[in-house]
């Protein structure tokens, strides 16, 4: 400390030098008062939390009453199933729920723009609920088109409230809902094939009459189409456990001239009419498995399948039937076959050219073949020309050719043409085969001969 004297005038020259070179203030005071305000803040502790205060604007939400046209959830809701579709020809019903979120009010709902024949009801057996209805009718569905659509809406109205304070608030207030209705041409298939009349034994020789009965659910007389039948032979000729072929069934079924249309019978039932013809059409000899004739064989089994086809394409399964076709004559008789003509007659018109090719053949490769025809009393005069074919005798390859004049009246078409024939084996005869082709005359004009005469 004994340097402290010399400190103390230093300390004094700066502080007047800085104030001009005046001292006035004693530094002893200001001191003491540093420390008594440092004491002060000692005593006092950390400082307190500051309260900030700060004013908060709440802005409430103005309420704007507004009439909507769908779902009001805080007074009335309308609530549609979600997906309402329709397939024509089928009833069906859809569930629209409308209830009222407010105590004691009550609403009626009704329908608008609904289809023809729709409706819409209360349900007896559920509160709040209501039904759609509807049977679409056949056909509704334009025929180029598989769909078609609607939009309607549902109105509620309020028909009781509380108070009748309440239901002059209420009087005119109502809620709409619109929603979708998709109605489908039918997409079911057709079922139910039934072959009637068809047995699984017919002796040759004969003509078999027979029906095929099928439902087309959404197709009835109306229909701008008919529903089409296929005959066909699926090709499997050998069975397991089996030492013969099943040969083509198809090839012996034709067509009744007397119903060539399907018959509609009602309840989207249909009918085909058809001949099962071992008579003009010849019965092929039985095949073994290894494709040789059977000579010890009593008959040829066949197959064939049977399908129905809707006029939108959709088909009943295949349905397959085996026939046996009994041999009836110890020496097989020639057999006509004119399949190719696929019906039961001929069907002309004046000026048509006719060049009809068909066959007679024997089961029997040994056989002779003869064909002759009856003259005819036709306009034109058809003419048959047979010749044997090129691997046997045992099948003659016919011809029929015929220029049917233009001056020919309808009446006068309308006829037959007779043909028989006769197999011979070994200097003995078979039965004769007599064959009478039909033949009528066309219900349509074609025009052949104004044709001709235009050239």
């Amino acid at each position: 400390m004994k340097h402290m004297p010399t400190l103390i005038p230093v300390i004094a020259l700066s502080l007047f030098t800085a104030a001009c070179g005046e001292y006035q203030k004693d530094p002893a005071p200001g001191l003491a008062a540093m420390r008594e305000n440092a004491k002060v803040q000692t005593q006092q502790g950390p400082d307190k939390p500051r309260e900030i205060t700060k004013t908060v604007v709440v802005e409430k939400p103005v309420l704007v009453v507004k009439e909507e046209s769908t779902i009001d959830e805080k007074f009335i809701v309308i609530t549609p199933d979600a997906q309402m579709t329709f397939n024509e020809g089928q009833q069906a019903q859809f569930k629209i729920r409308a209830r009222v979120l407010v105590p004691g009010i009550e609403i009626k709902l009704t329908a608008q723009g609904l289809p023809e024949g729709a409706r819409l009801e209360k349900s007896t057996q559920e509160k709040d609920l209501y039904i759609l209805t509807w049977n679409p009718a056949l056909y509704t569905v334009p025929a180029n088109a598989a769909m078609k659509s609607y939009t309607a809406k549902v109105v509620a109205e309020v028909s009781k409230a509380n108070s009748q304070a309440e239901a002059d608030k209420l009087k005119g207030l109502v809620r709409e809902k619109e929603f979708n209705i998709f109605l489908f041409r039918n997409q079911e298939a057709p079922s139910g094939l039934t072959v009637t009349g068809l047995n699984s034994e017919v002796n040759e020789g004969t003509l078999v009459p027979f029906t095929v009965t099928v439902k087309i659910p959404g197709i009835d007389n109306k229909a701008a189409q008919k529903p089409r039948l296929v005959v066909s032979y699926d090709g499997v000729s050998y069975t397991a456990g089996n030492s013969f072929l099943e040969l083509d069934g198809a090839r012996y079924v034709v067509a009744d001239l007397n119903k060539k249309d399907a018959e509609y019978l009602g309840d989207s039932n249909w009918k085909f009419t058809l001949i099962f013809d071992t008579k003009n059409i010849s019965v092929q000899p039985q095949l073994a498995k290894d494709g040789a004739i059977m000579a010890s064989a009593d008959g040829t089994r066949v197959r064939l399948s049977f399908k129905v086809y809707s006029p939108y394409g959709l088909s009943t399964p295949e349905s397959l039937t085996q026939v046996k076709v009994r041999y009836t004559k110890a020496i097989q008789a020639p057999r006509f076959d004119l399949s190719g003509l696929g019906q039961q007659g001929l069907v002309v018109s004046p000026g048509q050219s006719v060049n009809l090719k068909f066959a007679v053949s024997s089961a029997d490769g040994q056989a002779l073949v003869k064909v002759e025809s009856a003259a005819s009393t036709l306009p034109g005069s058809p003419a048959v020309e047979c010749k044997n074919s090129a691997t046997t005798a045992a099948k003659q390859e016919c011809s029929l050719t015929w220029n049917v004049p233009c001056d020919a009246k309808s009446e006068q078409l309308n006829g037959e043409i007779t043909m028989n024939a006769q197999a011979v084996i070994n200097g003995r005869n078979s039965d004769v085969t007599p064959y009478k082709l039909k033949v009528v005359a066309s219900t349509e004009d074609k025009k052949l001969c104004a044709t001709e005469a235009a050239q």
